[in-house]
């Protein structure tokens, strides 16, 4: 039977990141949306108190957006405290769910949790090998998602989309170079670098490893129409283009895009993680066959205007 119900959307960490930019994406086209993270008044990791505030807004959809994370240099040093939280996180946004019985779990699932010897990340390959020993901490806890969702769908029924996502940039991450998303902390260093007059900007690592990026409006876009489709499909989807650049390469669009003239100096202290995370894209486009991503150097202009504005 079709589920007619008024979309309510709540967004678990709906104040960070993805969570901001799901909102405006959702708001956008009218779907009521609810915010609930800590600095909402909604902390995830007191179950009764969380369960009071999302059964009152009584959501047709959970979007998990909620995370502990940063930087690999972050996820090592901190790497007990990513673990417990981000598994604390998870595990009751479940108990959530279940108590609500007939809602969705939407889950954002950080490529990392791929195994880390792998350059091209396919969905049937999730469980071919370990995580990365640089991202073991938080990675761990995204495979995790999946399990749960597989668990309570056998147990419970409770339905659940897994988006396998790339690393993401665009407008409203943090701006502490330790907690923000890589692209945006290189974005960040080049504005500042260009209002400051500074002759250098120091990158994190060797600049060779190869990334695929994905603009968040994009991520977002994609959310809502699983929502508005009501798309219940539990298997893997990576939101993918199957293309990677460099760190390198990063650089060069951007000393372009903000007529940089120093020098580029890279820190090999820091280390590079994973040497490729590319995924591969069939599945999507089986799943989403007219959608069409934001360009690079589009999304790097809208991020680096959006960074001139607030810094």
């Amino acid at each position: 039977m079709e589920d007619r119900r008024e979309l309510r959307v709540a967004i678990i960490g709906g104040t960070g990141f993805a969570g901001h930019n799901v909102r405006n994406e959702l708001e956008g086209v009218g779907v009521a949306v609810g915010v609930f993270s800590r600095t909402s008044g909604c902390d995830l990791l007191d179950l009764p108190a969380a369960w009071a505030k999302l059964d009152a807004f009584r959501p047709t959809h959970l979007v998990n957006c909620a995370a502990l994370v940063g930087s690999v240099n972050y996820v090592t040093d901190f790497a007990a405290d990513v673990v417990d939280v981000n598994m604390r996180l998870i595990l009751n946004i479940y108990k959530l769910a279940q108590q609500m019985r007939d809602v969705v779990v939407v889950n954002p699932i950080a490529n990392c949790a791929y195994p880390g010897v792998m350059d091209v990340y396919e969905e049937k390959s999730f469980w071919d090998g370990p995580i990365h020993p640089s991202v073991l901490s938080y990675g761990s806890t995204r495979r995790m998602m999946w399990a749960l969702s597989k668990c309570y769908a056998d147990q419970y029924g409770v339905r659940s989309v897994n988006l396998i996502v790339p690393n993401m940039y665009g407008p409203f991450d943090s701006t502490n170079p330790n907690k923000t998303h890589a692209l945006n902390a290189l974005v960040i260093k080049f504005v500042r670098a260009v209002k400051e007059k500074l002759p250098e900007i120091e990158v994190w690592g060797t600049g060779k490893p190869i990334r695929e990026w994905l603009y968040v409006k994009d991520f977002a876009a994609v959310v809502r129409r699983v929502v508005q489709t009501r798309d219940f499909g539990s298997d893997l989807v990576n939101i993918a283009q199957n293309r990677g650049y460099t760190v390198t390469e990063l650089v060069e669009v951007l000393k372009q895009l903000t007529n940089y003239q120093g020098r580029i100096a890279y820190n090999t202290r820091y280390q590079d993680g994973s040497p490729k995370k590319v995924m591969d894209d069939h599945v999507f486009c089986q799943r989403f066959p007219d959608f069409t991503f934001t360009s690079l150097a589009d999304g790097l202009r809208e991020t680096t205007d959006y960074y001139r504005r607030i810094l």
